[in-house]
């Protein structure tokens, strides 16, 4: 008992120490100069040329308070690096895991709902800073052309401050204005061994709405967005390595809409009831798993967001060995010619 009180004494005195010294100007001076080497000598998160790697950018919805970004999923090979979605809180993500933005390809918008575009023009903006060498596609259903447009007349005065501040040699402003690119259901993209397949995702009453495969070497990874479970996604999830599936849970918003109606708060829990018909069920997904060959499957965009353990043990009913749940800054590694996909939690 000794030992651990002199410990103790040891450990507080030190600390006492440390923050005594943090009041130095010197001490901060020093400190911040090391932060800020080791900050730029960092290299930017990449992958290996024989990987497909999946970031989890945002895996929360609007239903529930949460600390998680909203829906964006980040696809990254050696020479690839799209958005898919890009909700409110994600770019947050994206800079902690030092993506290559300078890099980034694409954002591909699954439908236009707030969580899923609120910041089209962060991820535009951080990209273009960090030396982004050609427009930015955003690439979706009917529609995109007027939503990017309404984006780029938005943030035209904040585009204008930031070349007049820095310089149109740093910011050229072609760069900074974003490029719709429309795609359809039966939509396919090939960038090099990169090839991107669009499929018809069912959100009623949202149209259009989409969900996407992504095809690597051999490896692949399919994203639903917001979508119930139907023939298409049985059928573009056929031998996929990871699913990534929008997760609702039925007696869960079931309840939280009972319990807000015997409050008289009625708007709310006709919110609660309504969402139940345009998010997959956790049943559903589960059943999909079986009529499919699908290597992993992984919740996101959980309805309502797993905020404590409470609700995180609704999600893990009756889950498979091959499910999980995704949280913000996980990654899923998944190396050309093997099967293997390495999880590596945040």
């Amino acid at each position: 008992m000794k030992k651990v009180l002199v410990a103790g004494a040891i450990a507080l005195a030190l600390y006492l120490l440390a923050m005594g010294a943090l009041r130095s100007e010197r001490v901060q001076d020093a400190l911040l100069a090391r932060a800020v080497t080791a900050l730029a000598g960092s290299q930017p998160a990449s992958a290996t040329a024989d990987s497909l790697r999946v970031f989890i950018c945002g895996s929360a919805s609007p239903l529930g308070m949460t600390d998680q970004a909203q829906a964006c999923i980040a696809v990254v090979t050696d020479e690839h690096f799209y958005l898919f979605d890009v909700g409110a809180g994600s770019n947050r993500n994206l800079a902690r895991a030092s993506l290559p933005m300078f890099r980034l390809d694409g954002i591909f918008l699954t439908h236009f709902h707030s969580d899923h575009i609120s910041e089209i023009y962060e991820a535009n903006l951080s990209s273009w800073v960090q030396g982004r060498p050609q427009p930015l596609k955003v690439f979706g259903g009917e529609g995109i052309a007027e939503l990017v447009s309404g984006v780029n007349a938005t943030y035209a005065f904040d585009r204008e401050h930031r070349i007049e501040h820095h310089g149109e040699a740093l910011l050229r402003p072609d760069l900074g204005i974003l490029k719709p690119e429309l795609v359809t259901a039966t939509t396919v993209i090939e960038d090099g061994d990169l090839r991107i397949l669009a499929y018809q995702a069912s959100h009623p009453p949202v149209d259009p709405s989409l969900g996407f495969r992504v095809e690597y070497r051999g490896r692949s990874v399919v994203i639903s967005g917001d979508s119930n479970v139907t023939d298409a996604t049985l059928s573009i999830s056929g031998g996929a390595d990871l699913l990534l599936h929008d997760a609702l849970s039925v007696p869960a918003v079931t309840s939280m809409s009972e319990g807000f109606a015997a409050e008289g708060r009625a708007r709310i829990s006709k919110i609660m009831a309504d969402v139940v018909e345009y998010h997959a069920s956790l049943e559903s997904i589960i059943e999909l798993g079986s009529q499919t060959d699908i290597g992993m499957v992984a919740y996101y965009h959980l309805v309502p967001n797993a905020s404590n353990a409470l609700f995180t043990r609704f999600f893990e009913r009756d889950l498979p060995d091959n499910y999980l749940i995704a949280t913000d800054r996980m990654w899923f590694d998944m190396p050309v010619g093997s099967k293997g996909i390495e999880v590596v939690e945040p």
